[in-house]
């Protein structure tokens, strides 16, 4: 059972390691490496939807993002998006577009890849291949969740609206309804961080372990998210100080910063993870210990006993 003074003990073990490992460092190039591909990865997520057929589903993805991300940020994604055009001028244009689209947005994958390493104190075995086609595929990973996630979202209340049209559904049963959505949005973050932090660390070892310690850290980086980037966005929305420090570029130091605050975030629900992690495997240990030592004990009290 943790105590009190257990916890202070792994709140202080916490910021050293924090420190130590120069997390506010790897922050800044992960969020360095999110600005670059964030754009392509928006652009990927357009040429999926697009695929299928409908790219409409952009509009909940966005308005989820407007949720929790400053004004001046989202403003600059949505410029950089009605923009570019490299989709849709030619054939072989589109191709490299999509290969420097998937090779920049993998980047971002790579890097959280490096980031959670750190946290988890291990070295990087894997060859770059094999790292980058894992990128890839958590890349495609995480667009499918968003993409269901959006669906239920979207087709959710098309049927709630449904059910009041057609089958008499009281107007407080379709509002409950329609405001439980949204924990589906926040089902889909935690998904996506849940994977990253179980799948992308080097991390060799009881995978029971792993499961276990990689659910503290995901409610950890869940929760901070999306209360830490609610308050960050009022405050860049009301107050609109970058504006009068960077002018014309205000709107890019505020993504940096934002982009910054997600990365101090993963690294800190990576530290917390491996934490856990190490904590259960010195249980097992100890619990192993015990067991061999009443083994040893019983073995040699049998020639007492006869």
């Amino acid at each position: 059972m943790l105590t009190f003074r257990g916890f202070i003990r792994g709140i202080k073990r916490l910021i050293i390691s924090v420190i130590k490992n120069d997390f506010y460092g790897m922050a800044s190039e992960m969020g360095f490496m999110m600005v670059l591909g964030i754009f392509p990865f928006m652009l990927l997520l357009m040429s999926f939807f697009g695929w299928l057929g409908n790219k409409d589903l952009m509009g909940p993805v966005l308005r989820f993002l407007a949720t929790f991300m400053p004004e001046q940020a989202m403003d600059l994604i949505m410029t950089v998006l009605s923009e570019v055009m490299i989709f849709s001028k030619g054939r072989l244009i589109a191709i490299i577009g999509i290969f420097v689209t998937i090779f920049l947005s993998t980047n971002i994958m790579a890097v959280i890849m490096k980031g959670l390493n750190r946290a988890y104190k291990v070295d990087e075995t894997r060859n770059f291949i094999y790292t980058r086609l894992l990128a890839f595929v958590m890349l495609i990973i995480n667009v499918l969740v968003l993409f269901l996630g959006i669906n239920l979202i979207v087709f959710g209340k098309v049927l709630v609206n449904l059910f009041v049209t057609h089958f008499n559904m009281s107007a407080n049963i379709a509002s409950m309804l329609l405001t439980l959505r949204w924990p589906v949005a926040f089902a889909g973050l935690f998904i996506m961080a849940f994977l990253s932090y179980y799948i992308l660390p080097d991390l060799k070892g009881n995978e029971k372990f792993k499961i276990k310690s990689a659910m503290w850290g995901t409610l950890f980086f869940c929760a901070f998210w999306l209360v830490g980037s609610w308050g960050f966005s009022v405050y860049v929305n009301n107050l609109k100080t970058y504006n009068m420090v960077y002018g014309t570029i205000g709107a890019f130091a505020v993504l940096m910063v934002w982009f910054y605050y997600t990365s101090i975030l993963i690294l800190i629900g990576a530290e917390i993870n491996s934490q856990v992690y190490n904590q259960f495997n010195r249980k097992a240990h100890r619990i192993q210990n015990d067991l061999d030592d009443l083994k040893a004990g019983r073995y040699i009290s049998k020639p007492d006993e006869e």
